[in-house]
């Protein structure tokens, strides 16, 4: 497919990773030992992991694989690092080890269910497709129409309606 419509697996695998590299190196970074960041380090967090999520998505379709995955991904964290930590506070260059350590981890992790994800997706699409698909009808005609009985006297008819067809209890 075209850049200008990709295929639905690539929208997913693009939302995927952005989503995934914003909550992720958020997460990461506060595990790793790092400040809570101030709401302009979260809003330049969120445009970078778009953007990488936009580009994820527009990629071909035979380029795919946990490699590529865990590339993204890593990119992800990598960028959201820098993210985080060019508006929230100074720290050295290189980042602590836990720090490293928890970003690398959520790289891997989420490589792993973001190529679980696009292997589930079109069998549950399929699956969708039987259950919300319109059923056919059980008769190939319409229902048939009711016959209501048309009465010329209508005090007989008033007659039928009001007079009760019970009858006292049988006894067994």
């Amino acid at each position: 497919m075209s850049a200008a419509h990709p295929e639905p697996i690539a929208i997913l695998r693009g939302t995927a990773v952005g989503a995934l590299s914003a909550g992720l190196a958020f997460a990461a970074h506060g595990m790793g030992g790092g400040p809570a960041p101030p709401p302009s380090a979260l809003v330049l967090l969120l445009i970078v992991c778009a953007g990488l999520g936009a580009v994820v998505a527009s990629i071909p379709a035979h380029r795919h694989g946990r490699m590529y995955l865990t590339a993204a991904l890593g990119a992800g964290q990598l960028l959201g690092h820098v993210a985080l930590s060019a508006t929230a506070h100074a720290h050295s260059a290189v980042p602590p080890v836990a720090m490293l350590l928890a970003h690398t981890a959520a790289a891997v992790l989420c490589a792993a269910l973001v190529a679980g994800a696009e292997r589930l997706y079109w069998p549950m699409v399929r699956v969708l497709r039987v259950i919300l698909r319109n059923p056919t009808p059980l008769t190939p005609h319409g229902p048939s129409p009711v016959l209501v009985p048309v009465h010329s006297d209508p005090v007989d008819a008033l007659l039928r309606v009001s007079i009760s067809r019970r009858g006292p209890p049988v006894r067994i």
